[in-house]
């Protein structure tokens, strides 16, 4: 599979959300952010994502994701916290 077919289906799977897929072959990491999540625990989100790529995997054309998933708050919160982990503290 191809980066773009695995985001394609998860997009379509789950429309609005933001989709960032790394990998190549049949391994793939996604980043999903998407307000469907509100109120799902991480297991029931996961689960929502695995939905919208069934097929493949199914097939053997997809044989492993891993997945991170957030709602847009939880998602801005990450990227703070990774900008403020980036930023080197001032020497006194």
């Amino acid at each position: 599979m191809e980066i773009a077919e695995v985001r394609g289906l998860i997009e379509t799977g789950l429309p609005g959300c933001q989709t960032t897929v790394d990998g190549e072959g049949c391994s793939f990491s996604v980043v999903v952010v998407s307000e469907a999540f509100e109120g799902l625990s991480p297991v029931k989100r996961q689960q929502r994502v695995l939905e919208t790529v069934r097929e493949p995997l199914g097939t053997g054309a997809l044989h492993a994701i891993s997945m991170k998933v957030y709602t847009p708050p939880e998602w801005q919160r990450e990227q703070g916290q990774a900008i403020a982990e980036a930023i080197p503290t001032a020497m006194v």
